[in-house]
């Protein structure tokens, strides 16, 4: 097999890559967690994140959540979708779909894992509101 002709891809460093005379740069992926208050859900995306040498903020209302998405325009965001007092999920979404930078943005909602004996609830209210994915944790990161 004969490498391109202006040469092979050569890895710089961690963001960077040359292609022939080339040189690319990649920006780390940036992850904006939505979560009111530090638990092992959180603490696992926030662990995941850095361990992917993704940058990630965390916002712990919906205001602030929107305020550093618009700073930021984070490629992911993931909302803490199980029950709170202090937030809805689907209306955090909402809030985030509704600006510009939000076109191309993976918005993940956490939700609760239903216990067997109970009728697993429908996603599409959450797609419907704007979520592009669904996560249920697993019962050693609830807490």
């Amino acid at each position: 097999m004969n490498p391109p002709a202006n040469g092979p891809v050569r890895k710089v460093s961690a963001t960077e890559e040359c292609i022939g005379p080339m040189r690319l740069t990649q920006e780390p992926t940036q992850v904006l967690l939505v979560f009111a208050k530090d638990d092992g859900q959180s603490d696992a995306f926030w662990w995941a994140c850095e361990r992917a040498g993704f940058r990630c903020n965390v916002a712990r209302t919906p205001e602030s959540a929107v305020e550093c998405f618009l700073d930021k325009h984070h490629e992911i965001v993931v909302i803490d979708g199980r029950p709170s007092r202090y937030f809805e999920a689907e209306a955090v979404c909402r809030l985030v779909r509704a600006t510009k930078p939000s076109e191309h943005t993976v918005i993940l909602a956490v939700v609760p894992q239903i216990p067997s004996d109970q009728e697993e609830p429908s996603v599409l209210p959450l797609l419907c509101s704007g979520f592009s994915r669904v996560s249920v944790p697993p019962h050693n990161t609830l807490n």
